[in-house]
């Protein structure tokens, strides 16, 4: 292409913005010597990248926009990776007498189906589908009422949250939609991060379940930072587990 065509500004983010749909990460200082223009003007192509939704800048340059994971009717009806070593990982944080939080998703759900009628365990969850699980179980469960929605199945908005603002419970398992170890703990819909803000808060610890698939992923709203996650369950290596380790989580590797 010639250097009267990268001089405009449309072209220029017409090629990036095809680089990124391709999943290419865009470093901006060689990006300028490609264009042979400067770093001020690549940050300014980023940045417009990024408010049209195509780019996520980062320190030096930027990457693919992260989209939003499909609700949760889709992804109960196609394939998904096998969690069961990551549910069993997580039972052991379970006692009898406790009360327990879990949120919703596919992951939690396969560790309800894994959770014994232990002892006093009373389950606190905004899933129908989570209760329903426990129900056949004949464990204790408080389903939290609100609307639900689409994105997580679980119950959402001021009736679920002031439940919560009412309860103290032991152990809440938050779902996951990103884990990144500056921006923490992040949901794509904004009302399930305030739900899940609240869970948190209402138990004395924290655990979640991440795949590596969404170690480093930073969904829309953050929920909590890393050093608010007590337990971290996960088939990521040690290496880039390391950074939450730092901040006071136990890294449960499976």
């Amino acid at each position: 292409m010639s250097e009267l065509a990268l001089n405009n500004p449309l072209v220029r983010q017409d090629l990036l913005r095809k680089r990124l749909q391709d999943g290419t990460q865009l470093v901006a200082a060689d990006l300028a010597g490609e264009f042979g223009i400067s770093l001020d003007t690549i940050r300014r192509d980023l940045l417009m990248l990024e408010q049209q939704g195509y780019a996520q800048r980062v320190r030096g340059g930027a990457v693919p926009a992260t989209k939003p994971l499909q609700p949760l009717r889709q992804r109960r009806q196609s394939p998904d990776r096998d969690v069961s070593a990551l549910a069993n990982a997580a039972l052991p944080l379970i006692k009898p007498g406790m009360s327990l939080i879990l949120d919703g998703g596919t992951t939690l759900a396969k560790l309800a189906e894994r959770i014994e009628p232990l002892p006093d365990l009373l389950v606190i969850t905004p899933s129908p589908v989570i209760a329903t699980i426990l129900l056949d179980k004949d464990i204790p469960t408080y389903l939290l009422g609100g609307r639900i929605s689409q994105w997580g199945g679980v119950a959402v908005g001021r009736e679920a949250e002031r439940a919560l603002a009412a309860m103290a419970v032991d152990l809440a398992f938050l779902g996951v939609c990103g884990l990144d170890d500056t921006f923490g703990l992040s949901s794509d819909d904004c009302d399930e991060a305030a739900l899940q803000l609240s869970m948190a808060r209402a138990a004395r610890s924290t655990a979640v379940i991440c795949r590596k698939e969404k170690l480093g992923r930073k969904a829309r709203h953050r929920v909590l930072d890393p050093d608010q996650l007590s337990f971290v369950i996960t088939d990521a290596d040690a290496a880039s587990m390391l950074p939450f380790k730092e901040v006071g989580a136990e890294i449960i590797h499976v």
